[in-house]
């Protein structure tokens, strides 16, 4: 039976949440569909693919400093690369990951007369963007035959100007090569663990400055991920003498280890789309601390039941939970459990299932 042709467009495949997941979806759905990874920008692939997974990239490199008019220029020029490459590989159908390539892939689903899947990755209310992608956002979305979502909180917010019967949600699928290296009768070091980009949205400070003002003895904090805040974080952690206790590890390639030898996981984020190294720590069995930042940290943990909830940016509360799990084993040992079976919905055959059949339904 002969494959139909699909295509994700994404801006980077680069470290990253929504890039995990694309590299996961891609891998998952390669049995079913031919399918091509379109990057807006040229970039080092972080993440592993299946090699029947065809790469395609639009530009060389990504330029934010240019006028009004360049910016309008360069937006062509990459829809026509993009409509070259989407005709050349017949494509049946396309998949934007992220606002800008969400704009993108429903432009040119209209221009070439296709169907297209659009997929948020951030709270839509938080991200980081211009009024004039805010507008085209709003603009173009309503005209994307479907909208993927991870929460309920998001759904609301897109359901007042995209209609609800175009909004489906679907789960975060957990990395089978990450969930594969998972070993629970690995030893636990006394080190509490961020995974993020080190940034305003994952808010690492707040963890830096509670884990400087708690009792700690023989404990390590680490940071795993980069970022623009790298600097201010390394001034930080001089600043507060930290430096023996609390080590910026950067990107790496074996967080599955850290997942398995750390006791404690804590997640700062002042916003979300959906938390994938919060959901990826719980698998791992990771008793965990999380602000209950809009939004998808209060679908995941049952405050007390499976771990701690604390409201965004308070220290305070940061500072006690962190000392509790500290000095209490046997509740580490209780969420540890309780994380596990928590994060059963994330199975990556379930959610591939649903976006095999969404595909379908679609082309």
């Amino acid at each position: 039976m002969k494959k139909n042709n699909i295509a994700f467009l994404i801006p980077s495949l680069e470290s990253g949440g929504a890039e995990r997941v694309v590299s996961t979806l891609s891998n998952s759905l390669v049995s079913d569909f031919n399918v091509t990874l379109i990057i807006l920008y040229n970039c080092k692939i972080f993440y592993t693919l299946n090699p029947n997974i065809k790469l395609e990239f639009c530009k060389e490199d990504y330029n934010p400093n240019q006028n009004i008019l360049q910016g309008i220029i360069n937006h062509f020029k990459l829809l026509k690369q993009l409509k070259k490459i989407i005709k050349k590989n017949e494509i049946k159908i396309i998949i934007g990951f992220m606002t800008t390539a969400n704009v993108y892939a429903v432009i040119i689903s209209k221009l070439l007369r296709m169907p297209s899947i659009i997929s948020e990755r951030v709270h839509p209310k938080y991200i980081m963007a211009s009024k004039f992608w805010f507008f085209l956002r709003r603009l173009t979305y309503p005209l994307t035959d479907c909208l993927v979502v991870q929460t309920n909180e998001i759904l609301e917010y897109f359901s007042k100007f995209v209609k609800q019967n175009k909004i489906k949600i679907i789960l975060n699928p957990l990395s089978p090569e990450l969930a594969s290296k998972r070993f629970l009768s690995s030893k636990r070091e006394k080190v509490i663990l961020n995974v993020g980009r080190l940034d305003y949205q994952k808010n690492q400070d707040l963890l830096i400055k509670a884990f400087s003002k708690i009792q700690a003895k023989n404990w390590r904090l680490y940071l795993l991920g980069d970022g623009n805040r790298r600097g201010e974080y390394e001034n930080l952690i001089e600043n507060l003498n930290m430096g023996n206790s609390i080590f910026l590890k950067g990107n790496v390639s074996n967080v599955e280890e850290y997942y398995n030898t750390s006791s404690i996981f804590v997640f700062t984020s002042r916003f979300e789309g959906f938390p994938n190294a919060l959901t990826e720590a719980m698998y791992f069995g990771l008793p965990s601390i999380s602000t209950n930042c809009p939004s998808g940290p209060a679908e995941i943990i049952n405050d007390s039941k499976n771990g701690f909830l604390i409201p965004v940016g308070d220290q305070k509360s940061l500072e006690s939970k962190l000392s509790i799990l500290i000095n209490n084993s046997e509740l580490r040992e209780k969420f540890s459990k309780e994380s596990i079976l928590s994060t059963t919905d994330f199975d990556v055959i379930d959610i591939t299932t649903n976006w095999k059949n969404l595909i379908n339904d679609l082309i």
